[in-house]
């Protein structure tokens, strides 16, 4: 393994990216959330807008977001470099379904993702408007992911949330 593989990955676990799928289409009010995100790993959900948050400024990465399933026809390419976040808009196609990154300076071939790219993960955390209170959803299934998406997004606080979501407070 090479020095730069380690220290990357250093660096990547260190700084950790977070990926925002909103229920409005600029990236604002309630969120389902990939948290900690790794280059090349699809973030996989359902939502008007994604956005890409806790990117560290010194960073210069390609974000690409896509609609018809996971991470499966490209929607929207995004080049951050030197932002904190970035938001995808709907940009008159459907919901986007998936999203990743990737580093642009990197060239070597196992760095790279593809089509042969098959890692995937689920959102982690559902997000309120206020930014602050916050959910596990780590084991729901989609649609009431989705539901509760909804909810998030009408901008209601902590006492409009299902009850049941009491005990997966963060």
């Amino acid at each position: 393994m090479h020095f730069s593989h380690v220290l990357l990955g250093l660096v990547a676990s260190a700084s950790a990216i977070d990926v925002y799928f909103h229920g409005s289409s600029d990236c604002s009010g309630g969120a389902a959330v990939c948290t900690g995100i790794n280059p090349n790993v699809c973030c996989t959900g359902n939502s008007v807008s994604v956005a890409y948050r806790g990117v560290p400024t010194n960073w210069h990465i390609n974000a690409q977001g896509y609609s018809g399933g996971g991470c499966g026809s490209p929607k929207w390419l995004a080049d951050i470099n030197g932002q904190t976040w970035y938001c995808m808009t709907p940009n008159s196609r459907y919901n986007y379904t998936g999203s990743r990154y990737w580093f642009v300076s990197r060239r070597r071939a196992e760095d790279t993702c593809d089509s042969n790219c098959t890692e995937s993960v689920k959102p982690d955390t559902l997000v309120l408007a206020d930014g602050a209170t916050k959910y596990d959803i780590v084991g729901l299934d989609d649609a009431k992911v989705e539901e509760l998406l909804t909810i998030a997004s009408s901008g209601v606080g902590p006492e409009g949330m299902p009850e049941e979501l009491l005990a997966r407070r963060k």
